[in-house]
């Protein structure tokens, strides 16, 4: 099947390609185009690749019309020549701006180019000539005169609304645009430039509205980030201070409360340990003489190398049953035997002397009937008076293992 090119293609291999590459070129575009039919594709219709040329032609044209063409002729002062013929270009500018009155912008240009020569050219000579240049299609020079006319004079408002006029419908700066078209509204108020200020308003309120969308996403995500990063700090700040409190109060294993002495309340005791069971033969303690436990665990707790010995099981559980055996400590004495097996434990033995110290010094206080030292322990007469069958706790009498 013969090959369906395309006008614009065709005429790019007519200029780029001799004879025998374009006939090679072509002939692999039919088979391609066969293979496309064979496949079950279609090829454009005729009408189409027509329609589309056209398409392309019209915005080719349109390309040129908005576009600044170059072949134009724009004369420039030169200083050097001495030109000073200030009636000349007075009689020419008249002309210029007699022409371009009545609308023959090519006239008043050349007449407007004659002039620049002929002396040196004002602010409003750039201007008139922008005017005409921007009629004709001459863009980019149009500005550059308005550009020429502004270094000699800042507040042409002829100049600057030629250029802002240029930068809104042709040059694409409306940004530009803005600025020139409001400052020259500032110098010569104008009814067509308040109508472009309007609509490039609108183009500005947009843009800042978007403008503060982005800012408000950027703040709201750095907001996020000091947020996730504030509860990072503050969670390694409660596991720091739990660290602290765990290495803080890591020295005995809990302890149970004692439990109450006839005639004596119970002490609260340290988790992990049962209280320590009424011990029979005491009395109710009479006021300012009894035993406050509470105290005497606080002072024999405060001592450091008992709350270190405390964190040996071994030393709990014959510390708890000391406490808790029938009748209390001074039921060991009936036992000698078991109490030599404990007591002779080098890691249990010396710190329980000591806390049996503690506890013997503690109680010192004595209470009715007793006088004075463990509970049991040699009761005189009174209120509360002891069983005979406890015998006597004296400290004397237990091993001395404390180096």
């Amino acid at each position: 099947m013969a090959a369906s090119i395309p006008s614009d293609i065709s005429k790019i291999l007519d200029d780029k390609l001799s004879g025998d590459d374009k006939q090679k070129v072509t002939d692999y575009i039919s088979s391609l185009q066969a293979q496309i039919v064979q496949l079950g594709g279609s090829l454009p219709k005729e009408e189409e690749a027509k329609e589309e040329e056209t398409k392309v032609e019209k915005e080719e044209t349109t390309t040129a019309e908005t576009s600044s063409t170059p072949a134009v002729s724009v004369t420039v002062y030169d200083a050097a020549s001495g030109a000073e013929d200030y009636d000349k270009a007075g009689d020419l500018k008249q002309q210029a701006a007699d022409a371009k009155s009545t609308g023959d912008h090519a006239k008043a240009l050349e007449l407007y180019n004659q002039a620049v020569l002929a002396a040196p050219p004002s602010a409003l000579l750039y201007s008139n000539r922008a005017i005409c240049l921007m009629k004709l299609g001459h863009y980019t020079e149009s500005e550059q005169d308005c550009n020429r006319a502004l270094d000699l004079n800042p507040d042409s408002g002829k100049a600057l609304k030629t250029r802002g006029k240029l930068r809104f419908e042709y040059l694409e700066d409306w940004h530009g645009a803005l600025s020139d078209l409001g400052q020259a509204q500032s110098i010569d108020f104008d009814p067509e430039v308040a109508e472009m200020l309007k609509e490039l308003s609108k183009k500005r309120i947009e843009e800042e509205k978007e403008q503060a969308k982005e800012r408000l996403a950027k703040e709201e995500k750095m907001r996020k980030k000091a947020e996730e990063i504030r509860k990072v700090r503050e969670e390694e700040a409660r596991e720091r201070e739990q660290q602290q409190r765990s290495a803080a109060g890591g020295g005995m294993g809990g302890m149970g409360g004692m439990g109450g002495m006839p005639g004596m309340g119970g002490m609260g005791g340290m988790p992990g340990m049962g209280g320590m069971g009424g011990m029979p033969g005491m009395g109710g303690g009479a006021p300012g003489g009894g035993m406050d436990m509470g105290g005497l665990m606080g002072m024999m707790m405060g001592d450091p190398e008992i709350q270190q010995a405390m964190q040996n099981p071994k030393v709990v559980a014959a510390f708890g049953e000391l406490m808790n055996s029938p009748g209390g400590p001074a039921s060991l004495m009936s036992n000698p035997a078991k109490l030599q097996k404990i007591m002779s434990d080098p890691e249990v033995g010396p710190i329980l002397q000591k806390i049996m110290g503690k506890l013997g010094g503690g109680m010192g206080g004595g209470m009715p009937g007793m006088g004075g030292g463990m509970p049991g322990a040699g009761g005189g007469s009174g209120a509360g008076g002891g069983d005979d069958d406890i015998p006597d706790l004296d400290m004397s009498d237990l091993p001395d293992l404390v180096d």
